[in-house]
């Protein structure tokens, strides 16, 4: 009866043995199981969707470091443009336009090309500002030189030479000094703010400022005067002078 009775204990504890066994093997499943869920939550909220701003802000810095048509590429990548996006892709496109226009000695078309930057952009209004101020005293200096090669006169042509070089630098000032905020609401204004048209700033009295319009012949190769205003950025107020 001993002897039955420590065999069927021995059965019983094997079992109990068995029972906790498995109830163990269930709970590391399940704790595994929960592990990998988390896990997998864990990597699918730290990847981060890359937006229009995020590929804005890139295309900011290649900007500032020079490399336009990367920073175009940038932009042009966007999942989902926005208006923004969209917008610096255009005073990129423009810009490479104008550069290579200026580069090419073309500077009428250069003019034309650059037209205004429309996006808020400081990176690009900055580049903007610089080669409008470089296209200014360009212009300034081929028209001076232009209408001073009927003179056949040495000290004529020495004097046009120096009012050339004296033009061009205070034109490259004006337009240095004047914001691309100011160009951009005075063309919007007016209706300039489109391809075909250039803007050169000339001159500067505190808040007024003269620009000199130009547009642009259907071949795109020469952009003829087409009026002098004055403009008053802090009332909005314009007048053309001629």
């Amino acid at each position: 009866m001993n002897r039955s009775f420590f065999k069927k204990a021995m059965v019983g504890t094997a079992a109990l043995a068995t029972v906790l066994s498995l109830a163990a093997c269930g709970s590391k499943g399940a704790s595994s199981s929960s592990s990998s869920s988390t896990n997998e939550s864990s990597s699918t909220s730290s990847k981060k969707t890359v937006t229009a701003a995020d590929k804005i802000a890139a295309a900011e810095k290649l900007i500032e470091q020079g490399k336009y048509q990367q920073a175009l590429d940038e932009v042009n990548s966007v999942t989902k443009s926005t208006s923004e996006s969209r917008a610096l892709a255009t005073d990129l496109q423009n810009y490479i336009a104008a550069k290579k226009a200026y580069n090419n000695g073309n500077y009428d078309q250069a003019l034309t090309n650059l037209n205004t930057a429309s996006s808020s952009s400081s990176a690009i209004k900055e580049a903007y500002q610089s080669l409008r101020s470089k296209i200014a005293a360009a212009e300034s200096s081929s028209s001076t030189t232009s209408s001073s090669a009927t003179s056949s006169a040495t000290s004529a042509t020495t004097a046009a030479a120096t009012s050339s070089s004296s033009s061009s630098a205070a034109n490259a000032s004006v337009a240095q000094r004047t914001s691309e905020d100011v160009i951009d609401a005075f063309a919007t204004k007016m209706g300039f703010n489109q391809q075909g048209y250039g803007i050169i700033p000339v001159q500067k009295n505190g808040s007024v400022y003269r620009f000199e319009v130009r547009q642009n012949n259907q071949d795109n190769t020469v952009a003829n005067l087409i009026g002098i205003y004055e403009y008053n950025a802090e009332t909005g107020s314009v007048t053309k002078i001629s």
